[in-house]
């Protein structure tokens, strides 16, 4: 499966979640995500763009999110590497 995020759709909205299955606990961290719009264009026809959470009614939230999970350090040790991969990318590319 391949799941493509794009930047304008990454929040900073982020919590740890847990769920026991088997006697065992996983731990995830959850990023949601926002899908900005056009709403208006400025003086110089540039689009304005806003998001938000999606929420049915009050309370209920429905936004779209991606959890990764792991039992212990993996899913740290994953998504630290591809911060890592990005950060050297960028410094040899500019």
């Amino acid at each position: 499966m391949r799941i493509n995020v794009y930047a304008e759709e990454i929040t900073d909205r982020v919590e740890i979640v847990k769920k026991q299955i088997e006697g065992q606990t996983f731990t995830g961290i959850r990023i949601y995500l926002e899908l900005p719009v056009t709403i208006d264009r400025d003086k110089d026809g540039n689009p304005i763009n806003k998001s938000g959470p999606f929420e049915h009614r009050k309370g209920d939230d429905d936004s779209a999110a991606v959890t990764f999970w792991g039992t212990g350090d993996e899913a740290q040790s994953a998504l630290q590497k591809a911060l890592d991969t990005l950060k050297e990318h960028l410094a040899d590319s500019g």
